[in-house]
């Protein structure tokens, strides 16, 4: 997907490592979020994954769509900054 001045793709992904309440490790169902200056996804600028109750609250490409949204509103001078 594009957004702005950047390419988004995301994947389901099934162990994404998390901290639960009582401290011990869970592996979670999710999303692998990359952003990339290119459309060919060669120059990729930032990644990060989306884990089911903790980044989003359901298993939904829809809450992971958002999610890059708002991090390429947060982060999107950054962004442009590693690009130039």
């Amino acid at each position: 997907m594009r957004y702005k001045d950047f390419y988004v793709r995301i994947t389901p992904d099934k162990y994404i490592p998390r901290v639960g309440k009582k401290g011990d490790k869970i592996l979670c169902e999710g999303f692998l979020i990359r952003i990339f200056a290119d459309e060919k996804g060669q120059d990729e600028i930032d990644n990060f994954t989306a884990a089911v109750g903790f980044e989003i609250l359901e298993d939904s490409l829809a809450e992971a769509e958002q999610l890059a949204k708002d991090f390429v509103e947060c982060e999107g001078k950054e962004y442009l900054k590693i690009v130039k």
